[in-house]
């Protein structure tokens, strides 16, 4: 499936609403007029795109603007409504490129075809508009767990309780189709949204870009490190069990967007010790899931895919690498969302650049907790105690409670033990 086939802001210089459906809806957000962030205009130009350096002229007649209100969140209307994602896969890939993230088709449809049921699309509706405003997804982690992730909302949008709303749901979804773990990999923007559903930091993460032309000259020891199979796939996605957390439906999609550039380390007696996944992205090559149980190991996986890499064409890559693997870890400021003194000294990797940073999250409530937090949540929205909003919240936050322990128990082993062989993070929601 072809995501994006017309309107797509890679290869458009204009986007005018009024003459054709299709354009209406995916960029119905345009029609906004938000009292509390972007206001309507006629025309404006703007950079979908995020840093891409390119700005679009987007025209929408005047008798087309929607009003939101300007005395209280638009998650608190009639207007608004989450649906199941339905059609609007078209959206969720447009979100993630207005967010600068990494996905490319391939990626968004595996997302949703993870668990069509646990993907959401956030909408505004009344007479005469229909609009797309925002996603979100639950993808399973084998039969118990889960990785919650794509909470995009258009920036015209902001500021009106769509990201916590669509947090909250995706948080009921997974408690109520029985998950225990439900973790999240949360940039700067969205930390404080899923604090307010219980969920703890437990460390942070960096992408980065490095050049693969670094490691050209490099050896590796081809005896241990070979092309990754399919026949050896089951055996690899035991090995990330025991690593992280089952899931296997995700490895074997992520394996098969490799295009024959994913490496496994056997050590004298036959045993995997460690892997490296790469596949493609909008913007660049993608190295992860990436896991050995040695420094060692995991510069030979290193090396061997970037090589590869470097020789179908690529020029450089990303890398969710934990701060641990850096030997200055910088100076973390959560009030800024581009960190001044980034890491350095990657133990593996020369040249490097750190370019965003993530924090790796786990909703770790108990019952005091969640008695602050269904308090907190009526003060800040200001609803009354009784009313469906609260409730629902008060019933997601109690049922969550029921998790705590083995939660907290998988966040301090994973932080503390797991992490050690961690070299390139993917949570399966990220490209």
């Amino acid at each position: 499936m072809k995501l994006i086939q017309k309107a797509d802001p890679r290869e458009i210089e204009s986007i005018e609403l009024g003459k054709d459906k299709y354009i209406d809806y995916l960029y119905g957000c345009m029609r906004i007029n938000n009292p509390k962030g972007q206001k309507f205009e006629t025309e404006r130009e703007v950079e979908i795109v995020f840093r891409s350096q390119k700005k679009i002229k987007i025209t929408v007649p005047a008798e087309m603007k929607v009003d939101l209100p300007d005395n209280t969140k638009v998650v608190n209307t009639d207007m608004f409504s989450l649906e199941a994602i339905g059609n609007n896969r078209d959206s969720m890939h447009l979100l993630t490129m207005r967010a600068g993230w990494n996905q490319n088709e391939r990626d968004i449809n595996r997302i949703i075809d993870f668990d069509v049921n646990g993907n959401f699309a956030a909408k505004l509706k009344g007479k005469g508009f229909d609009i797309p405003v925002g996603t979100a997804t639950v993808a399973p982690l084998g039969k118990n767990n889960t990785w919650i992730g794509m909470i995009l909302v258009h920036p015209e949008l902001r500021r009106h309780g769509i990201a916590n709303y669509m947090m909250q749901a995706g948080v009921k979804y997974a408690i109520d189709n029985g998950k225990i773990i439900n973790g999240l990999d949360a940039t700067p923007m969205g930390n404080t949204v899923y604090g307010a559903v219980g969920y703890v930091d437990s460390y942070r993460i960096w992408r980065s870009v490095f050049p693969l032309a670094q490691f050209a000259g490099e050896k590796f020891d081809t005896n241990r490190v070979k092309v990754m199979t399919a026949a050896e796939l089951p055996e690899v996605i035991r090995y990330d069990a025991s690593c992280f957390i089952e899931r296997e439906e995700i490895m074997q999609k992520l394996f098969a967007d490799g295009e024959g550039k994913c490496f496994v380390y056997r050590g004298d007696n036959g045993d995997i010790q460690g892997f490296c996944l790469t596949r493609p992205g909008r913007i660049r090559s993608f190295v992860g899931p990436f896991t050995a149980d040695t420094d060692a190991i995991a510069k030979d996986l290193l090396v061997a895919a970037s090589q590869s890499l470097h020789k179908g064409g690529a020029q450089d890559a990303f890398i969710d690498t934990p701060e641990a693997k850096f030997a200055d870890p910088g100076v973390y400021d959560k009030s800024v969302f581009d960190q001044v003194k980034k890491p350095t000294g990657h133990k593996l990797i020369k040249e490097i650049n750190c370019v965003r940073d993530f924090t790796r999250m786990y909703q770790i409530a108990d019952y005091k907790k969640a008695d602050f937090l269904v308090k907190d949540f009526i003060e800040k929205e200001k609803l009354d105690k009784n009313s469906k909003r609260v409730k629902e919240f008060q019933e997601t936050m109690y049922k969550s409670v029921m998790n705590y322990t083995e939660s907290l128990a998988y966040m301090e082993y994973e932080r503390n033990v797991l992490q050690n062989k961690f070299w390139g993070i993917t949570g399966p929601e990220k490209g």
